[in-house]
């Protein structure tokens, strides 16, 4: 088999992981290769989320971006939450625009918020194992965490605030910029969102590279049978564009 010529680039967002990707792996074509990155400070304890920083994040996804763009004609990336604004970043910042197949971002938080479903949420995977019959929200929410909070230590909990002062910063610079990126962005946002605001849509709907739409009847990680359809037929979308767009390419020596 020839090397590949694409790679899906997946970046997860805060407290998140890899897991959050899984529904659409069955889609990435079989010549195309795929990464899916682990933020710095994630996949461990609550101790190792609380040592990071917005600095090793930046850098970590940029350093990711350049590579796959070297090693790869066209790069698709997929990103939720604060990898969305990551991602967008890197690509800009690098000046690698051109290089860029397609972005499809999930619940990209430009407008962080905390609703009370939230508080229950962690509530429960702070204070009880994982259970068999617990409310899917909370089973997603679970199953999509990178950091191993069960049972830590309220002051260890505070000592993370830094961390999502980060976020916000993150939040607050990307902004200021997404209208102007020239960036092929389709945002999906989840229209309960308990963590992102309705208004983070708007500077997708405002820059004409981009379009978004509302995800009805999903939350954070939380995503329906019919919701997450949607996000694998927009996901499968995208694929065959780039592959489309590929075949007008010749192929590299």
């Amino acid at each position: 088999m020839p090397a590949a010529r694409v790679c899906v680039l997946m970046v997860h967002g805060i407290l998140g992981s890899p897991h959050h990707f899984d529904m659409l792996l069955p889609y990435i074509p079989e010549d195309w290769s795929f990464r899916s990155l682990q933020l710095d400070g994630h996949g461990g304890k609550v101790r190792d989320f609380r040592r990071t920083s917005r600095e090793k994040w930046e850098a970590q996804v940029e350093r990711e971006v350049a590579d796959a763009c070297a090693s790869y004609e066209r790069v698709v990336i997929v990103a939720h939450s604060m990898g969305c604004m990551l991602t967008a970043n890197a690509v800009v910042k690098l000046h690698l625009e051109h290089k860029i197949g397609g972005m499809l971002f999930l619940g990209a938080a430009l407008y962080p918020k905390c609703d009370p479903p939230v508080v229950r949420t962690a509530v429960r995977m702070l204070n009880f194992p994982p259970d068999d019959g617990e409310d899917a929200c909370v089973a997603a929410a679970r199953r999509c965490c990178g950091v191993d909070v069960y049972k830590t230590p309220l002051w260890e909990l505070l000592a993370c605030i830094p961390r999502f002062l980060d976020l916000f910063a993150i939040s607050r610079y990307t902004r200021a910029h997404l209208a102007g990126y020239a960036l092929p962005m389709v945002a999906l946002q989840s229209l309960h969102d308990e963590v992102v605001g309705r208004r983070a849509i708007k500077p997708f709907l405002k820059n004409p590279h981009a379009r978004g739409e509302f995800l009805p009847a999903s939350l954070h990680f939380y995503y329906p049978a019919k919701d997450a359809r949607r996000i694998c037929n927009v996901f499968a979308d995208i694929v065959a564009e780039v592959d489309k767009n590929l075949q007008k390419i010749p192929l590299c020596d």
